[in-house]
């Protein structure tokens, strides 16, 4: 089983990227990184002009730099530019001590419980926290990012990258504890950085995450499971957000299967909206050499508006092929069926579609 299906997110590998080993003393000697997808493909929604070819692209460049003190602390940062014009063009922006204690981080980064979460393999067009809706529109009005409706990889409130301090503790037979603490809650992609009200923003924010990652004899095991929670704006019939994700996934000669699941039991409001709800996926892949193959089932649902009883839900399939054509380099291929279903009857906020795209992943 591979190591990015245990971590469950790439998150990780990118912060484990390109580090430096400056000696005591010298200056951060900072290396230039990243990766780059392009994708094209063709799509068939069952809403009318929507177009059928697209081409798009998920590319970044990664400024990674470390240094070792005297004392044997490691002190560096990570500052990831987006490759594409995007109101979030720095992605993330952080620094971090790391010691035998474990690792303090600080800046702009994804918590604690998102980056040590644990999902259903997949070799090719993410479905989870994904990018389906590049092929197959989104009428409902429900975000599929960081929320239940499109991912079980949920943050406090929403969170984008915002501003946090997080502690990784060593790991301890196969254990990891992860804390991160969010004065304020930052949906923008974590380029606020200025005082806010606590009339207008969710506060006060924690993510606790624990991951688990072993093998016993020839089977491999990680697992996962966090907690969410902010405090809601001093605002009359606003809840806190209070949510939970767990996941797991068994590897064994080539096969890795398994599965996460989400439940926001208390979430952002905004008038009468929520994005209460739960979320599940499931998945297995097999590696054979430089190829890899997986299925993968996504299911999120949303309460939304909270005066209609039903909800909005997401169920997408995806099939995959990845091949690996060298170093840093691989192909892909996707076909997939999305089917979006508004709470709302006869208003037009149902979409299905299949689609069937290719992409070239490159790792520098």
């Amino acid at each position: 089983m591979k190591k990015a299906f245990l971590l469950g997110t790439s998150a990780l590998v990118a912060a484990g990227l390109f580090a430096g080993s400056a000696h005591a003393g010298e200056a951060i000697d900072v290396k230039v990184g990243g990766f780059m997808n392009q994708w094209f493909g063709y799509s068939d929604n069952d809403i009318d002009n929507v177009q059928d070819f697209d081409q798009w692209s998920n590319s970044e460049i990664i400024f990674k730099g470390q240094t070792q003190l005297d004392n044997g602390l490691k002190v560096g940062l990570n500052v990831q530019l987006e490759a594409n014009s995007t109101a979030d063009q720095i992605d993330e922006s952080y620094a971090f001590v790391e010691g035998s204690f474990g690792r303090f981080l600080i800046g702009s980064e994804n918590d604690a419980g998102y980056l040590m979460h644990v999902a259903a393999p997949n070799v090719g067009l993410p479905i989870n926290d994904g990018d389906v809706d590049q092929f197959i529109l989104n009428p409902t009005g429900s975000s599929i990012d960081q929320t239940v409706f499109g991912s079980t990889y949920i943050t406090p409130a929403g969170d984008d990258d915002g501003q946090k301090i997080t502690y990784f503790s060593p790991r301890w037979n196969g254990l990891q504890l992860g804390v991160s603490y969010l004065p304020d809650v930052d949906p923008t992609g974590g380029d606020r950085n200025t005082l806010v009200l606590d009339t207008a923003s969710y506060t006060d924010g924690f993510s606790v995450g624990l991951n688990y990652t072993n093998t016993f004899n020839a089977f491999d095991v990680a697992a996962s499971a966090g907690y969410y929670h902010a405090g809601a704006p001093d605002v009359a019939g606003l809840d806190d957000f209070k949510g939970f994700n767990v996941g797991l996934n068994l590897g064994y000669g080539g096969f890795t299967f398994g599965g996460s699941y989400a439940d926001i039991m208390d979430g952002v409001a905004a008038g009468t909206t929520t994005t209460e709800g739960q979320a599940f996926d499931i998945g297995l892949a097999y590696e054979f050499g430089d190829m890899g193959a997986s299925l993968t089932y996504f299911h999120g649902e949303s309460e939304a508006d909270t005066l209609v009883s039903a909800d909005d839900e997401n169920d997408s399939y995806v099939g995959s092929l990845r091949y690996n054509l060298g170093e840093g380099v691989a192909v892909i291929g996707s076909v997939g069926y999305t089917e979006f279903e508004g709470e709302v009857v006869g208003t037009g906020d149902d979409n299905d579609g299949w689609y069937i795209t290719s992409g070239l992943a490159l790792r520098f």
